[in-house]
């Protein structure tokens, strides 16, 4: 049986079935070696070389890391939940320099997106399950000028984690 992944479970309702396939592609593609740059950055690695597109979100992500993060816990950590049976990819899991422990999950759209919070909070879920209990929760969304990124902090309220759920019942009966 496959193990389905929450941004699999949420896509359905992630807003974008109207930006053509081939700009979801490339903004897929440069998202995922963004979230290469910024863990092997986060873990401690030299960084040589940046991809030109990805450079202004890297630099963004260094300015937020180097100003707010204290230490690295967990960096591109696959985890599966053992009783409700989905899996997520957690970006970081980070001591703040406020001494407070934050799940944070990158972000390369320019928009966000209401899904994010569904996200978050089935990731600290997760986390849960695996006895990681975060303090705080939120999404990092990187500048594409390179500037200081917006940090949105989630309260995780109940009707967020009822809102994943619901959609992974869908999920589960459609694919059963």
């Amino acid at each position: 049986m496959r193990i389905p992944r929450v941004t699999s479970i949420i896509s359905p309702w992630s807003g974008l079935t109207h930006i053509p396939e081939a700009t979801l592609q490339y903004a897929a593609d440069r998202g995922t070696r963004v979230h290469s740059y910024c863990t092997r950055y986060a873990i401690g690695d030299f960084v040589v070389s940046v991809d030109a597109d990805c450079r202004p979100y890297f630099d963004s992500f260094r300015r937020w890391f180097d100003s707010q993060v204290e230490s690295v816990l967990l960096a591109e950590e696959r985890f599966i939940h053992p009783l409700l049976n989905y899996t997520g990819q957690i970006d970081l899991y980070v001591i703040l320099k406020s001494a407070e422990s934050a799940l944070v999950d990158i972000k390369t759209p320019v928009t966000s997106y209401p899904i994010w919070a569904m996200q978050l909070s089935a990731y600290r879920s997760l986390l849960a399950a695996h006895n990681h209990f975060p303090e705080r929760i939120g999404s990092l969304q990187l500048s594409p000028e390179g500037k200081t990124p917006r940090m949105k902090w989630y309260q995780d309220s109940a009707m967020d984690l009822n809102a994943f759920m619901s959609a992974l019942n869908v999920h589960n009966y459609i694919t059963k």
